[in-house]
C-alpha cells in the first residue's frame, strides 16, 4: 500500500492508468483518493474499481474452488501481525520486563510483589494469546494440507508464510515471558518458605501449650464424671476450651498461607517453562531449582491441611465448618494427578505447530515430577 501511495503522487493520469488491477493491494482505503492531485482522482477512482472487481472475482473463486475454510484462513493471514490481544500482551510484557530489571538492581521486596501481581495479569491474557497463536497455526496446517491449482499457488503460499511469521512472534513472546515468569515466581516460593521457616519455631511452641490444655481438658472432663461438684469443673473446662481455641486462632494466624491457586501458578510456570522450546534448555538450572522449591511447598500446604483436620478431630468444640476444614488433600502426588489432568484438556486450546510440544512431553514432565518428589527429603507416603 506504502509503494501504491507513492505512485499516486507521483505518476501521471495515463501512467496511472496503465497499472494492472491484479498487481494493486486489496481494500483500498477511499481517502487515496482525496489526498491524491486532482488531476489523477478519475483516473485512480476507475482503476481502484478495476482491482476491487479483480480481487472479489478472485476471492469468489477461490472460494468456489476451496470452500469456506480455506477463505477463513486465507483472511486470518490478512490480518496478523499485531493484532489486538497479541499488542496488548507485549506492551505489558516490555512493562514487566523494565520491572524486573529495576527489580535486579535492587531486590526491594515492594518490587518483587509488583512483579507478582504483573505476571497474574498476564496470565489472565493468556489462554487468548495462546488461542489466537493455536488458530493462527491451524490455519496454515490446513493450507498446507490442501491441494491447489497451479495459478493460486503463490497465494496459499504467501498466506502459509503470514501465519506462520506470526505465530513464530507469538511463540516468542511467550519464550521471553515463560522466561521472566519462572524467575519471579521462583524467588516468590523461596520468599514463602523463608517466611515459613521463621514462623515454625513460634507455631510450634503455640502446638506445644495447645497439647498441654488439651490435656488438662482431658483430666477435667474425667474428673467431671468422677465428682459432684459437676458446675465447678464445667466450668473449668468452658475455660480451657476457650484457651484452646483462642490459641489455635493465634496459630492460624501466624500460619503462612499457601492456596490452591499459587501452587497452580506456580506449577504452570514451571511446567510451560519445561516445556517451550525457547525455555526447556536454556532455563534448566532456573526450572531445577524451582522444583525444589515447589516440592516444599506443595508439602507444607498438604501438612497444613492434615493439621486442620487433625485439630479439628481432636478439638471438635472449635467453631469451624468440619466439611470445609476436613475437605483436604491428603498427598501432593493428587495434586499433581489432577494438575495435570486438567492441563491435558487445555492443550488443544494453545498448542501450535511451532512449538512442537507433544502429548509425551506432557506425560514424561508428570512422571519426572512425581518421580522426583516422591525422593524429596521431607515427603512420605502414608502406609508407604
Amino acid at each position: 500500500m506504502g509503494v501504491f501511495r507513492k505512485l499516486v503522487a507521483t505518476l501521471t493520469p495515463e501512467e496511472l492508468a496503465r497499472l494492472p488491477p491484479d498487481k494493486l493491494p486489496e481494500n483500498i482505503p477511499l481517502d487515496l483518493v482525496e489526498d491524491a492531485p486532482l488531476y489523477s482522482r478519475r483516473t485512480l477512482e476507475s482503476l481502484i474499481l478495476a482491482a476491487n472487481a479483480y480481487h472479489l472475482g478472485r476471492r469468489l473463486d477461490l472460494q468456489d474452488r476451496y470452500g469456506d475454510e480455506v477463505m477463513a484462513a486465507l483472511d486470518k493471514s490478512k490480518v496478523t501481525g499485531n493484532t489486538a490481544n497479541v499488542k496488548i500482551f507485549h506492551y505489558k510484557l516490555e512493562d514487566l520486563e523494565r520491572l524486573h530489571s529495576q527489580w535486579r538492581a535492587d531486590e526491594e521486596p515492594i518490587i518483587l510483589e509488583r512483579l507478582g501481581n504483573g505476571i497474574r495479569t498476564l496470565n489472565a491474557l493468556l489462554l487468548d494469546v495462546r488461542a489466537e497463536n493455536s488458530d493462527t497455526s491451524m490455519a496454515a496446517q490446513l493450507l498446507r494440507t490442501r491441494t491447489v491449482d497451479a495459478e493460486h499457488t503463490e497465494t496459499i503460499q504467501q498466506a502459509i508464510t503470514e501465519l506462520r511469521t506470526h505465530s513464530e512472534r507469538i511463540e516468542g513472546l511467550l519464550g521471553r515471558y515463560f522466561r521472566l515468569r519462572l524467575d519471579i515466581v521462583r524467588h516468590e516460593m523461596h520468599g514463602k518458605l523463608q517466611q515459613i521457616s521463621r514462623l515454625d519455631q513460634q507455631a510450634e511452641v503455640l502446638r506445644e501449650q495447645i497439647e498441654h490444655l488439651r490435656t488438662e481438658l482431658e483430666q477435667t472432663q474425667t474428673l467431671w464424671r468422677r465428682t459432684l461438684k459437676k458446675n465447678q469443673t464445667n466450668h473449668q473446662a468452658d475455660h480451657l476450651q476457650s484457651r484452646i481455641s483462642a490459641l489455635v486462632a493465634e496459630q492460624r494466624a501466624r500460619e503462612v498461607s499457601i492456596s490452591e491457586n499459587q501452587l497452580t501458578l506456580w506449577l504452570d510456570a514451571l511446567v510451560d517453562a519445561a516445556l517451550h522450546p525457547k525455555t526447556r534448555q536454556a532455563m534448566s538450572g532456573h526450572q531445577s531449582d524451582a522444583r525444589v522449591a515447589l516440592y516444599a511447598l506443595l508439602n507444607r500446604y498438604c501438612q497444613q491441611q492434615e493439621a486442620s483436620a487433625m485439630q479439628i478431630a481432636r478439638n471438635p468444640f472449635l467453631q469451624v465448618d468440619p466439611a470445609q476444614a476436613i475437605r483436604f488433600m491428603l498427598l501432593s502426588e493428587q495434586f499433581i494427578l489432577d494438575y495435570f489432568s486438567k492441563k491435558r484438556n487445555e492443550t488443544t486450546a494453545w498448542i501450535s505447530d511451532v512449538a512442537q510440544v507433544r502429548s509425551e512431553d506432557l506425560d514424561g514432565l508428570e512422571r519426572m515430577i512425581l518421580g522426583e518428589l516422591k525422593k524429596s527429603s521431607r515427603f512420605r507416603r502414608r502406609g508407604g
